[in-house]
């Protein structure tokens, strides 16, 4: 295994709090708690927000469960998590289907991939029948298609992404036939379009984005040209709303790639990428105006930059790189596009901010 191979593959394991925390001096949490900063069990990895923006569900690596947290209106979670759910060893990645419905966690520890009943009214999760379902080595990062008829899963400890049906009744899932599919060296983030048409993984230690055609019955097929190069130890992928632009992390860089993308899932860099971002950039994610790109940066701080509407070229908000708490690990933007929220890993707590109209992140009460 090349040491590029064998550092990539140490990723999933400090973003589930198996690794020592980098030697970063930072007292960014103690300035930033009375602003909108909760505590959020053991080694924090992500959070998804319900469709409904009423609950934030926080994944704990370390502690093997999810915190569920009430929103309010302002965008801040409460004080303290409402309940306490087991998942699986190493929840890394959690995911919440377009209804709202249904959540997965990618259970990194393990080789599984665990499901939950969302209670609408009341945030709860209940285990779906049959749960944990079976994933390959090291189930890291998880994407939806739109219709919510299937799901995919990266194994970062191979080279494979399973593909899964989700059963629109019981959100049980179910791998679809030539599932898993080969991808590229420690597939990490994975992203889908908005018409469901491609998936698009990162490959940390291939430098590459690889491309798939979504078929009828969800199962995939490398488009033409694939694997595309990227930077070194690209680790996250976001699209734009449109599926016109990628975003990709290189994390064992200091930049972002931007791509444009055409109707047949190419991708194709854009000029003046790659562009600047912290240190160790590893989360990425685009607004849902399709407006703003905010990367996380393990070794401090979130960038966040404008798209140019006509190029997808990124341009770098002033004030970025926004203060966090130590050890970010992930990055979201709650689904009306008002709040963003941080995971810092080595503070074990979460940081909600609000997005000015210029994308400048804003800590909430200040």
């Amino acid at each position: 295994m090349s040491v590029l191979s064998r550092i990539l593959l140490v990723f999933p394991f400090v973003l589930a709090g198996c690794s020592t925390a980098p030697s970063v001096a930072s007292h960014a949490a103690e300035r930033t708690r009375s602003n909108g900063t909760v505590k959020a069990g053991i080694t924090p990895s992500s959070v998804a927000i319900s469709p409904s923006g009423k609950f934030a569900y926080v994944t704990n690596s370390n502690g093997g469960n999810i915190l569920i947290y009430p929103v309010s209106g302002s965008g801040k979670l409460a004080d303290r998590a409402i309940a306490s759910v087991a998942s699986g060893w190493g929840p890394n990645m959690i995911a919440i289907d377009p209804a709202g419905r249904f959540a997965y966690t990618a259970d990194t520890d393990s080789t599984a991939v665990s499901a939950f009943r969302i209670d609408a009214k009341t945030g709860a999760l209940a285990p779906v029948k049959g749960s944990p379902f079976h994933a390959g080595k090291n189930p890291t990062f998880i994407a939806i298609t739109s219709s919510g008829k299937y799901a995919y899963v990266s194994n970062y400890g191979e080279t494979t992404i399973s593909a899964y049906s989700i059963d629109a009744d019981t959100g049980a899932l179910h791998e679809v036939r030539g599932s898993p599919f080969e991808s590229g060296k420690a597939p990490a983030c994975l992203a889908v379009d908005s018409a469901g048409r491609h998936l698009f993984v990162a490959n940390s230690a291939s430098n590459s984005v690889s491309v798939f055609d979504i078929g009828a019955d969800g199962s995939l097929k490398m488009i033409q040209g694939s694997p595309f190069r990227t930077g070194s130890g690209p680790f996250a992928i976001a699209l734009s709303p449109s599926g016109k632009y990628a975003y990709v992390t290189n994390s064992l860089t200091t930049s972002v790639s931007a791509f444009s993308i055409d109707g047949n899932g190419k991708m194709t860099a854009i000029p003046g990428s790659p562009y600047q971002a912290g240190l160790t950039p590893l989360y990425v994610t685009v607004d849902p105006a399709g407006r703003h790109v905010y990367v996380v940066n393990w070794l401090g701080g979130v960038s966040g930059y404008e798209i140019d509407a006509k190029s997808g070229g990124l341009s770098q908000l002033p004030k970025s790189p926004f203060e966090t708490g130590h050890a970010p690990k992930s990055v979201t933007v709650d689904p009306a596009n008002r709040f963003v929220y941080v995971t810092n890993g080595g503070d074990n707590n979460v940081t909600a901010y609000e997005i000015s109209p210029s994308g400048e992140l804003l800590f909430l009460g200040r």
